[in-house]
């Protein structure tokens, strides 16, 4: 039995987990189900979706719905960073939290560049509005008009103010309500990946071990093989060389 026996064995596994993985993709999980809203909006978006590169397997995958194609990526996104027994449980942590990290840092800019483009869009609402007001002011003041009609005019226009104000406060309102919902759903996804992952992990770490040890029995049975060999060819020399020596000659 040679030394990379195991780890074909485990790529073995993996490819046929993957390609079971395929068979089931017909069905929707329950777990599926609840990552989607009712409008089949994912909750999180699926750019910061921790999933395995795939893309050799989409002209397999294109009728699978996308829902389902999102969940088989993200469990061989889990499959393939416990698939290789050569690395220690450490690094495997370490790497799944330089993703995760990087999947944060991606949403957070995103977030904040969707804030910035939001009150870039709202400051130019309102400078637009102030300019729209002023000439109505500077066109009603060019004319004569009675108490009455100034007092209704800067009565509409104050009125149009107060609408246009709050109904810039009703939008912020539910923008930022949509914000703390994404950061929420992000988040919840991020504690649900990586709960799953601290699961596959402990079992990765007892593989991990029982591989190492596996190994070192390998490694033991070779060099006592070995000196097992030596020692053979070391008793043979030994009976030749209590053998009388004979002349080349005779």
């Amino acid at each position: 039995m040679s030394v990379a026996a195991p780890k074909r064995v485990e790529a073995s596994c993996s490819f046929k987990a993957l390609a079971l993985g395929l068979c089931a993709a017909v069905g929707i999980s329950f777990a599926t189900l609840k990552t989607y809203a009712a409008d089949d909006t994912p909750l999180v978006d699926d750019k910061y979706s921790l999933k395995a590169d795939r893309e050799a397997l989409e002209a397999l995958r294109k009728n699978i719905p996308k829902e389902v194609k999102k969940e088989n990526d993200e469990k061989a996104f889990m499959d393939q960073m416990m698939s290789d027994l050569s690395k220690p449980p450490s690094e495997v942590r370490n790497n799944f939290q330089s993703i995760l990290n990087k999947k944060r840092e991606a949403f957070s800019k995103d977030m904040t560049k969707k804030r910035e483009d939001f009150s870039k869009t709202q400051n130019k609402e309102r400078e637009e509005f102030s300019k729209d007001a002023t000439k109505k002011r500077e066109a009603f003041a060019k004319e004569k008009h009675s108490s009455s009609e100034r007092t209704e005019f800067f009565d509409n226009l104050e009125s149009k103010r107060k609408d246009f104000y709050e109904g810039q406060r009703e939008k912020r309102d539910a923008f930022e309500e949509e914000m703390r919902d994404k950061r929420k759903n992000f988040d919840d996804y991020a504690r649900a990946k990586t709960d799953e992952f601290n699961q596959l992990h402990r079992d990765y770490t007892k593989r991990y071990d029982e591989h190492k040890k596996e190994l070192a029995d390998l490694k033991k049975q070779a060099e006592l093989k070995k000196k097992n060999m030596e020692k053979d060819l070391d008793k043979e020399y030994e009976e030749i060389n209590k053998k009388p020596a004979v002349p080349l000659g005779e």
